[in-house]
């Protein structure tokens, strides 16, 4: 990607892979605030980026150059990925409507509690949920609060995920919280292949096949997996007119089709089903 760097800024110039709106609001990320047409600050951790679009280029004003480079993963050469996801008609449509996605690199910690409090939630509970436990238990930053680390994680009563109306995801918060740094090790699950990750990633109480898939793509960079829910769903049944597949099955089967470029797939495909073709529920 064309880009450069100066101190506490980038300057992205290729506008037709990088799109602030596509990248901020495809479903991929929950910490982020739009500020006007052109404007969003984006939260990461104890990092804080704002993302300006100008009439030529974008501008992102960071705390951490280096940080913001693989966070929004400009290395990658997204126009050759969409090329070849091109010469499949189903998918181009979606392309042409969301070209200036492009996949997160988050952390992994910070993608599976974000995941967990996604599960059937819809986008504005999910997101004041995650800013409610970072301004409760996360570091403040002076106009911001970090996601809190897996020490201040721990502090966490399971009591208050249920005061803030988490649900039965109360539960499965607290659990998951108890077992990351015990019997479950994240270090370790950044070094397994995608089939052993998923494995590893089930066994957290509250991740689900669609959860695991998510962690494994925002927060882990396996890109040969395909989340599946009701707007996947949707495009394949338009697609095929098969109603009875489950989300397993629909999964593997576009993942079988795709490759290694599945997770870059899903998300063309859901973003242009749920904002182009099927439009945004009003609550999103």
């Amino acid at each position: 990607m064309n880009y450069d760097i100066e101190k506490g800024k980038i300057i992205v110039h290729d506008l037709e892979s990088f799109d602030i709106r596509h990248i901020l609001e495809c479903g991929q990320v929950f910490r982020y605030k739009k500020l006007g047409t052109n404007c969003y600050e984006v939260y990461t951790l104890n990092h804080k980026a704002t993302l300006t679009r100008q009439k030529t280029y974008v501008e992102i004003l960071c705390d951490d150059e280096k940080y913001f480079v693989k966070y929004l993963d400009l290395d990658t050469n997204y126009d050759k990925i969409k090329l070849v996801l091109y010469e499949d008609d189903m998918i181009r449509d979606s392309i042409d409507y969301g070209k200036g996605i492009r996949i997160l690199k988050q952390d992994v910690l910070e993608t599976i509690i974000s995941f967990i409090i996604s599960a059937n939630n819809n986008i504005p509970n999910i997101r004041r949920t995650i800013e409610r436990i970072c301004t409760d238990y996360g570091k403040n930053m002076g106009d911001y609060f970090a996601f809190p680390t897996l020490d201040e994680l721990k502090k966490i009563p399971r009591e208050y995920f249920r005061q803030i109306k988490c649900g039965y995801r109360a539960d499965y918060l607290a659990n998951t919280i108890a077992m990351i740094g015990d019997t479950f090790d994240l270090e370790e699950l950044q070094r397994l292949d995608t089939k052993t990750a998923r494995e590893r990633l089930l066994t957290l109480s509250g991740v689900g096949p669609k959860v695991a898939d998510c962690v494994l793509l925002f927060g882990l960079g396996k890109t040969d997996v395909f989340p599946t829910d009701t707007w996947i769903k949707k495009v394949y049944c338009d697609t095929y007119g098969d109603t009875k597949m489950s989300a397993v099955a629909i999964s593997r089967a576009f993942v079988a089709k795709y490759g290694n470029l599945s997770g870059y797939a899903q998300q063309y495909l859901f973003y242009g089903k749920r904002e182009n073709f099927g439009g945004r529920k009003k609550d999103e």
